[in-house]
This record gives C-alpha cells, sequence and structure tokens, in this order.
C-alpha cells in the first residue's frame, strides 16, 4: 500500500510542475514560500527502512523521542505547553518538525516516502485530502484507541477511511466568510452586503471614507482558495446530490462544466485586478502577495482594513489581542452565494504506521485526549468555535459565528475542497494571477480539471 502513497505523491508533484507551466499566461509570478516560523527542525530527509522492518515499535518508554511534522500554522502555543507537560509527565520528548504552508504537502511526501520512518506523527487535513494523498497507506489504524469513542460523530466521520479510524482531531467545526468589523459599519451606516453588486459597492463606500477594504494575504494556499470554496452551496445546486460526489464519479465530471464557477471566478478575478488612481489593488491591502496571515491581526485592529474573508473563531484571537471593535460575518456573494460553508473538522494528527515509537505516540494522543488537557487546550484555542471531543465546555462561539449562521439561507455546506478528490494545491497561485491579469477563469478552471485527470488516472493504474 505505500506504494499507492509514494505513486499518489510522485503524480501530485509532476501535476503540479504541469500546473506551473500552463494556462497562468506570460510573466505570472508564483509566490514564494514565506519563511518559516521559528523552528525546532527543519522537515528531514526521508530515509527508506527495510522492507521486512515490523511496525511495531519497541514501547514507550521514558527517555524516548518522537518527532512530529506539522506546517508552521497549524502548532499553536499550547500545542508547546502541552508538550512539555506530556515530557514531565511521562520523560517522553515530542520533537517539531515545522515547515512553510507553501509546499507542506510536498515535504510531508518525501518525509514519508518509501515507509520511511523519520516522522512518527504527521498533521495533515481530514476528509477526502487525506485520501487523495493517500494518508491511509502510510498511517496506523487508530479504531481501538480509549479516546476514539469520546470523539464526536463529525470528527469520526472526518477521519475515517474504509471504517478506519486514521485521524485524531482536536481541531474543531468553524464557519468562513467575510468578517467585518461591526463597529465601524455602525459609525458610517454601513450594511453587509446580500449580493455581488453590493459587496463591490460597499467595498467603494469604505474606499471613500478612506480605508482598504479587505485584507487579502493572497499568496498563501490554504486561505485564498476559501474565495473559490466559498461557492460550495450554490455549486449544490447545480449538481445532484452534492457537487462533491457527482466530481468524484470521473474525471469527464468537470468543474468547468459548473456555470457558476465560470460566474463566481469571472467576478473575482475582475475584483482581484481592479487597480486603484495609485496603480495598486484597488479593494484590498497593497499588492496582496507582500502580506502574510499574521500581519491582519495589526491591519484589521488598526482599522488600516475593515473586511478580511476568513473564519468565525478569528475576533476571539482580536479580542485577545487587545481590539475593542465588535465583529461580525456575512456570506461572501460571489455568483449568488447566500450562505457561509463549514470547515469540516480542519487539521488532524496521523500516526505513521511504520514508525518505531508507535507507543510513545499512542501514549501523546492518550495524554492530549485526556478531559483536562482538552479543556486546557480548548481555553487557549480561541480560534475555534467547536470542539472534536464531547464534554468540553471552555469551547464556545462568537458573534460573529452567531450572525454569519442567522444570515446563511441555507444549511452551511462543507467547503468542497474536503469531499472533493484531488483539490489542486496550486489555486494560489491561479489567483495571483487574477491579481496580475495573467490568468483568466477559463484557464484556472482547466488548469483545476487538468490535475484532477491527472490524479484519476494515477489512481486507476494502482
Amino acid at each position: 500500500m505505500k506504494k499507492r502513497f509514494v505513486k499518489m505523491v510522485s503524480v501530485a508533484l509532476s501535476a503540479a510542475m504541469i500546473m506551473g507551466t500552463a494556462g497562468c499566461g506570460n510573466g505570472s509570478k508564483e509566490a514564494e514560500a514565506p519563511a518559516a516560523a521559528p523552528a525546532e527542525s527543519s522537515a528531514p530527509e526521508a530515509t527508506a527502512k527495510p522492507a521486512d522492518r515490523q511496525e511495531d515499535s519497541k514501547g514507550a518508554a521514558a527517555g524516548s523521542t518522537i518527532t512530529m511534522m506539522a506546517s508552521q500554522n497549524w502548532i499553536k502555543d499550547i500545542d508547546r505547553e502541552l508538550i512539555e507537560k506530556f515530557k514531565e509527565e511521562t520523560g517522553i520528548e515530542v520533537k517539531l518538525l515545522v515547515t512553510p504552508d507553501n509546499g507542506y504537502s510536498t515535504l510531508l511526501g518525501t518525509s514519508l516516502a518509501d515507509g520511511s520512518d523519520v516522522v512518527d506523527i504527521f498533521m495533515y487535513d481530514a476528509g477526502k485530502p487525506m485520501v487523495s494523498l493517500g494518508v491511509p497507506d502510510m498511517a496506523l489504524d487508530l479504531s481501538n484507541e480509549p479516546w476514539a469513542a469520546n470523539m464526536e460523530d463529525w470528527a469520526v466521520t472526518a477521519n475515517t477511511y474504509e471504517d478506519k479510524l486514521y485521524g485524531f482531531s482536536t481541531w474543531g467545526v468553524d464557519y468562513e466568510g467575510v468578517l467585518y468589523n461591526k463597529t465601524f459599519f455602525d459609525e458610517n451606516n454601513l450594511k453587509p452586503a446580500e449580493t455581488w453588486d453590493e459587496f463591490v459597492a460597499l467595498c467603494d463606500s469604505i474606499k471613500d471614507l478612506g480605508k482598504t477594504p479587505l485584507y487579502e494575504p493572497i499568496n498563501g494556499v490554504w486561505h485564498t482558495q476559501s474565495w473559490f470554496y466559498s461557492m460550495t452551496n450554490v455549486f449544490n445546486r447545480e449538481v445532484s446530490p452534492s457537487a462533491s460526489e457527482w466530481l468524484n464519479e470521473s474525471k469527464d465530471n468537470k468543474i468547468a462544466s459548473l456555470k457558476s464557477a465560470k460566474e463566481g471566478l469571472t467576478q473575482i478575478a475582475d475584483f482581484l485586478s481592479a487597480k486603484g488612481t495609485d496603480g495598486k489593488p484597488k479593494y484590498y491591502t497593497n499588492d496582496g502577495q507582500s502580506e502574510d496571515w499574521f500581519g491582519s491581526y495589526t491591519s484589521l485592529q488598526n482599522r488600516d482594513t475593515v473586511m478580511m474573508v476568513t473564519y468565525t473563531a478569528y475576533p476571539a484571537e482580536l479580542a485577545a489581542n487587545g481590539c475593542k471593535d465588535d465583529w461580525g460575518m456575512f456570506p461572501l456573494p460571489v455568483a449568488g452565494t447566500d450562505s457561509i460553508n463549514a470547515n469540516g473538522g480542519g487539521i488532524s494528527k496521523y500516526v505513521n504506521k511504520y514508525s518505531q515509537n508507535v507507543d510513545a505516540c499512542k501514549a501523546y494522543l492518550e495524554f492530549l485526549a485526556k478531559p483536562e488537557n482538552l479543556d486546557t487546550y480548548y481555553a487557549a484555542r480561541t480560534d475555534l468555535v467547536t470542539a472534536a471531543f464531547k464534554g468540553v465546555t471552555t469551547v464556545k462561539p462568537t458573534n460573529a459565528t452567531n450572525e454569519a449562521l442567522e444570515r446563511s439561507k441555507e444549511e452551511p455546506a462543507v467547503r468542497i475542497m474536503n469531499d472533493m478528490l484531488y483539490w489542486d494545491p496550486d489555486l494560489y497561485k491561479y489567483f495571483q494571477g487574477f491579481a496580475a491579469g495573467t490568468t483568466t477563469p477559463d484557464q484556472f478552471l482547466e488548469n483545476m480539471d487538468t490535475y484532477r485527470a491527472t490524479m484519476f488516472d494515477a489512481a486507476a493504474t494502482n
């Protein structure tokens, strides 16, 4: 089975290289990966292990060390605090290997290739993204772990493949839309938009007040794609039972055939490419590529910008930084979207089944799942509005969460990237192409469908 994982990673890399030379137009600038946050260690070089090596570890003895690989924004201060507490209680050290967000999947794939054991635990998306990458081929079955019965149903579903539980989640379901400074809006008699024309007009009104409407770092893999998957509810109206199920049936079922996809991308392309009198983007910060995610906190708190496409828990993070303004949320009304979407549960931890420290890894997950540690974790994770485990009392929704749900005309759909096989990792580059005027909506859709076709063909040969 590990051959399938290696092959899917290899094909994904090849597809990414093909996409990098097609469809973005001349002069399209690819984003450079941002510098990693101060790291405990860089990603390791993969070392293949002998084929006859046993999967079971020799125990979780005090003094052993396990390595956990993650993208830089997935590790929070509370993770490090609990790691220290775990070491104090057990004598087992958890060594973090953090990488830049852009390119994480590539580094993860090479680190796990050929049954390598240099990584003991790795973090990755739950749902179809984990299936697309072939994670079940490399991850340990955790179905019988003592904490599994205490996970919420949605968390079990998101981390299960073919009746086996592979992922351990302490993330949570959140919702995404346009976060707006409600205090600023009230002060200036502004109202949330319900249509795309109203949204553009709203941005113009904010510009007239001397503010930049949106903080938008389009150089980030995970953030920028939210402009596309915000249309999930609209996509689902076009095909039954859902757009993701229809797309998963065959490579011949193309995203480009969704009328709402072309309509929405045309609106987004026009919006991102619009320039002000100074030649810079009209509606968002600078060129949209110099900013990173962390700069949004200062920008929004200082009212340099007053909106951002993000998740409903974000106001709690702003409040923790001292922001006194109230924040609300409304659906991004692209292509007639009138409902927010759900993130499906976020990021999970997986145990490398070829690890030599399986018992230590299990001990770490069991430690994290203790009620007192879950309460401590969620109390610190103000960016979460729900918990993956039952009985947690320290997590709560924000005002933005409640407003976003109230404004939605339909039940929020889980964003299409969670349920769709073979999600193109280069979407952020296509959005950069929109901003630069070098990528068209048709090229965007062609690139996505070409990537999907390549991955479908690779899976069919296994």
